[in-house]
C-alpha cells in the first residue's frame, strides 16, 4: 500500500510524495486518514521559512484516522477511529500506543480537538491559574479558543480574550470569555489587569498588549510557536517583574482525551468548519497568507 504524504522541501516548496507503507509489525497499526486539521499559523510559519527546522519534512500533526490493519499484540479493533499525529497523509503505520482511541459517541470534529487541546492544557498547567484569578488570552484562533475552552470548562469564571477579528470574538464569547480589543475593551473596566495570561496571537503586538495588561508579578505562558515576527519584552515586563514561560508539545495526550470524551461539546465542531479535499491543500496555504483566515482548515480524505 502507498500513502500520499505532503512534504515541504524548502520555502513555499510543497509537494505530494507517494511512499510505500510496510505491513504493521507487532505493536503497530496501519491507519487510513479520515480528516486532518491545519494548524494555520504553525504550519504557515514552516512553509514560509520562519522556523529553522530540518527539511524535507512532513506537514501537519492533527489527524483522525481508522485502523485498517493491526500487528500482533494490538488491542485496537479493525475499523476503530483513532487520533494520531501523522499529519497530512492518506495513511500511516504507527505505534499503537501513540494512537488515541475515539469512542463511537464522539463526533469526528470534536475528536480533532484532542491533540492541540492537550498542548494548550499543558501551558495552563505550567501557569496554574487559581479559580479566583483573572486570566487573559491573546488571540482567538484555534490555539486561543482551545485555551479558553480548557480554562472555562475546568472552573475558571473570569477569562477574557483580545482579538481583532469580529467573527473570532463572537466565537470566544460563545466559549465563555469576555472580549477585549487591543485599545478598547468590551465588557471590562479599561484599567483592569490580569493575574495570568496566554500568548496565542502569534503577533508581537498581541504579545506586548498581553504583558501590558498583566499585573505585577503576574505569569504569562507563550503557547504560539508560529509567530509572525519576534516577540519582544516591553518595559512593563521589567517594571512589573513578570514571569514568562513557554510551552510546546503536550505530554498527557491520553489523559486529556479521556477528559475530552466526557466533555464532547458540539461547539468544538465550529473550530473545524472550513473543509477542502487533499488536492486543494497546497493552493489553500497560498490563500491562508492573506487575512482574514479561517480558524482552521480540515482536509477530508474520505
Amino acid at each position: 500500500m502507498n500513502a500520499q504524504v505532503l512534504i515541504l522541501t524548502g520555502t513555499r516548496q510543497l509537494g505530494w510524495e507517494s511512499r510505500p507503507l510496510p505491513s504493521p509489525r507487532p505493536g503497530q497499526v496501519l491507519v487510513e486518514s479520515l480528516l486532518s486539521a491545519v494548524s494555520v499559523a504553525s504550519e504557515l510559519s514552516l512553509i514560509e521559512g520562519r522556523v529553522d527546522l530540518p527539511l524535507p519534512r512532513k506537514i501537519g500533526y492533527q489527524t483522525l484516522g481508522r485502523v485498517v490493519q493491526a500487528g500482533e499484540g494490538v488491542s485496537l479493533p479493525h475499523g476503530s477511529r483513532v487520533m494520531t499525529t501523522s499529519g497530512h497523509a492518506s495513511a500511516a503505520v504507527l505505534d499503537a500506543h501513540r494512537c488515541i482511541a475515539v469512542p463511537p459517541h464522539i463526533p469526528d470534529r470534536v475528536a480533532l480537538a484532542a491533540v492541540l487541546g492537550e498542548e494548550t492544557h499543558k501551558g495552563i498547567r505550567r501557569v496554574a491559574p487559581l479559580p479566583h484569578e483573572r486570566v487573559l488570552v491573546a488571540g482567538a484562533g484555534l490555539l486561543g479558543l482551545l485555551t479558553v475552552f480548557n480554562l472555562t470548562r475546568r472552573g475558571m469564571s473570569n477569562v477574557s480574550v483580545t482579538e481583532p477579528d469580529p467573527a473570532r470574538r463572537e466565537l470566544a464569547q460563545a466559549f465563555g470569555a469576555a472580549v477585549l480589543s487591543y485599545g478598547k475593551q468590551v465588557g471590562c473596566a479599561q484599567d483592569e489587569t490580569f493575574d495570568a495570561g496566554f500568548e496565542c496571537s502569534t503577533s508581537p503586538e498581541g504579545f506586548t498588549d498581553l504583558l501590558n495588561r498583566t499585573r505585577s508579578e503576574g505569569r504569562v505562558c507563550v503557547l504560539s510557536d508560529g509567530n509572525w515576527g519576534q516577540l519582544v519584552l516591553p518595559l512593563s515586563f521589567h517594571r512589573r517583574e513578570l514571569s514568562v514561560v513557554a510551552s510546546s508539545d503536550g505530554e498527557k495526550y491520553q489523559a486529556y482525551a479521556d477528559w475530552l470524551w466526557t466533555h464532547p461539546e458540539p461547539l468544538l465542531e465550529r473550530l473545524f468548519q472550513f473543509t477542502i479535499r487533499p488536492p486543494e491543500l497546497i493552493a489553500c496555504y497560498a490563500r491562508l497568507r492573506q487575512l482574514p483566515r479561517p480558524i482552521s482548515v480540515v482536509v477530508e480524505w474520505r
